[in-house]
């Protein structure tokens, strides 16, 4: 608070006029030593009265006389020594207690002598979805190999190629020959057979703890049980993501030529300019093919796009078509879920980034040779009952369509009476979306039912199983969040008769199942691996069908 001093007239006005002045001088004098006091914390005002302020040292001296009065000798130097130890903390330079005195350091972003909230928990925010791993059955095995063996078809069957007989005959005439002989007898019937083969195949992970961090996590969290858990979890990850997109064929590209041509798009996202090479690549669930050189390299202007039109047969299991564009020492790269043949494939989003050049002359990861063949490749591939690469979005004036489809064909080939749709959440959503426009157009063959309450109204539809047509059973549509884009799997987990000798179409069967590794201690760290040994059996793939390419 500053003050203002008075006249000289108001302080001094009895006095004679020549003593006014020296009394002024010194009442000034004494107020700017009073001011200096106070700013130094030697006196303080209350808003009433001017209050001496005693230091630290006089308070010191103030209890040094009261407390020592009438003690022994030996019981007042014990008392010196502590108040000379607080007489000293005060004379410590940068005295006082806050946020940043003593202590103003610490990792963790915590200053002061202060406690700080940590959760005693650790928190363990990782994904884990163990759709296929939890709902498929795992047996045992032996050896190096699982083998199995099927009949395909007998005469009548309409499966396996085996033509179908008239089972009307002739008693008198009838000749049917067994061996050397012609008999008189009704005509014999014809089989078709194989024998299925599946290497065993080694899946794990690993990790270690370091003997350090162990120790000083004590009173925490226990990290070896955390790497073991981690492990683990990492683990049966990798499995679900194995028998979903595990690929153990190589994606051919044999035969196979691509142009390219300008066309005009608008955010293409291509520089205007030559391009001075573009490749062409396929990709199963698992990663690209081996790359095609572009025989053209058209020259584009801003806004434009690329055309690509392929010739030759595109493998069955190719799931998407991706283009690498060169353009001003630049990699672009595109990617659309269409595998046409000679029909344009018009890539209207392609993005730069720091692409490394994919290989002419190797594959790019398409599959793993010491792997297996998971649900999609094996539902996408040649022993599927029914695969469709669509290569457009799916119908929206009948939705559902196209799995009627699929489950008609399936019925009228080997009865097949599929279960559940595996598919992506937005596959799953385009179907809601079409029953949607359906259900408010002009076509009456749907209705969304409102529903209201105390808070609203609730909207929305979600499409939680299709009736198959064919057969009037409910199919279940199920998302994975590891399915590649636009693919829909029509799976069948049972067969329709009982006799089969077949009780899963699909099974686990391990040597050995997961099981975790304590590795011998060699260096400063615990190191840990789990280990699993067998393969992924599919029996009957003829009663399950792939729908891919859905834009």
């Amino acid at each position: 608070m500053a003050f203002t001093a008075p006249a000289i007239d108001e302080l001094f006005g009895g006095i004679p006029a020549e003593q006014r002045l020296d009394r002024f001088e010194a009442f000034k004098s004494a107020l700017s030593l009073c001011h200096k006091r106070t700013a130094a914390g030697e006196f303080s005002f209350n808003g009433k009265n001017l209050v001496k302020n005693t230091t630290v040292a006089d308070r010191v001296g103030e209890i040094r006389d009261l407390v020592t009065k009438g003690m022994a000798p030996d019981q007042i130097a014990d008392i010196s020594t502590a108040l000379d130890r607080v007489q000293d903390l005060a004379k410590a330079p940068g005295s006082g207690w806050n946020l940043t005195t003593p202590l103003n350091n610490s990792t963790s972003g915590v200053t002061g002598l202060v406690p700080y909230d940590l959760d005693p928990a650790l928190s363990m925010l990782v994904p884990r979805s163990f759709i296929l791993r939890n709902s498929t059955s795992r047996i045992g095995g032996i050896g190096q190999a699982y083998e199995f063996r099927r009949i395909l078809g007998v005469s009548n069957s309409g499966s396996g190629s085996v033509p179908n007989i008239n089972t009307f005959f002739s008693p008198t005439s009838q000749q049917a020959t067994f061996g050397s002989l012609s008999l008189n007898r009704p005509a014999r019937i014809s089989y078709a057979a194989d024998k299925i083969v599946l290497s065993h195949v080694n899946q794990g992970v690993s990790d270690e703890v370091d003997l350090t961090a162990q120790f000083a996590g004590q009173g925490y969290t226990d990290l070896r049980q955390l790497s073991h858990t981690s492990a683990i979890w990492a683990h049966m990850l990798g499995e679900e993501r194995n028998m979903l997109n595990g690929s153990a064929t190589q994606l051919s590209v044999s035969g196979i030529t691509a142009t390219a041509a300008a066309a005009s798009i608008t955010g293409s996202g291509l520089p205007a300019g030559a391009t001075s090479g573009i490749l062409v690549t396929f990709s199963t669930s698992l990663g690209e093919s081996q790359a095609v050189s572009v025989a053209s390299t058209p020259t584009l202007t801003a806004g434009q796009g690329l055309t690509l039109t392929i010739s030759g047969t595109v493998p069955s299991r190719a799931l998407a078509t991706n283009i690498y564009v060169v353009s001003g020492g630049a990699y672009y790269k595109g990617t659309t879920t269409y595998t046409n043949g000679t029909s344009p494939t018009t890539f209207t989003s392609v993005t730069s980034a720091a692409y490394n050049a994919v290989s002419t002359s190797a594959d790019n990861g398409s599959y793993v040779s010491n792997g297996y063949d998971g649900f999609v490749s094996t539902l996408s591939g040649s022993s599927a009952g029914y695969t469709n690469a669509l290569n457009s979005a799916l119908s929206t004036s009948i939705p559902g369509n196209e799995f009627q489809s699929a489950f008609y064909s399936l019925y009228t080939s080997v009865i097949a009476d599929p279960d559940y749709i595996l598919t992506t959440a937005s596959i799953r959503k385009e179907l809601a979306n079409a029953i949607q426009q359906q259900a408010t157009g002009a076509n009456t063959g749907y209705r969304l039912n409102y529903q209201t309450g105390a808070d609203g109204i609730t909207i929305g539809s979600v499409v939680t199983a299709i009736q198959n047509e064919s057969t009037g059973k409910m199919v279940d549509v199920i998302p994975h969040p590891y399915m590649p884009a636009g693919v829909a799997l029509i799976h069948s987990k049972t067969l329709p008769f009982p006799d089969s000798g077949v009780s899963e179409t699909v099974q686990v069967v391990n040597v050995q199942d997961m099981i975790v590794l304590e590795w011998p201690q060699i260096q400063m760290s615990w190191d840990i691996s789990t280990y699993q040994y067998g393969t992924l059996a599919f029996r009957a793939p003829a009663w399950s069908a792939a729908i891919t390419n859905i834009a």
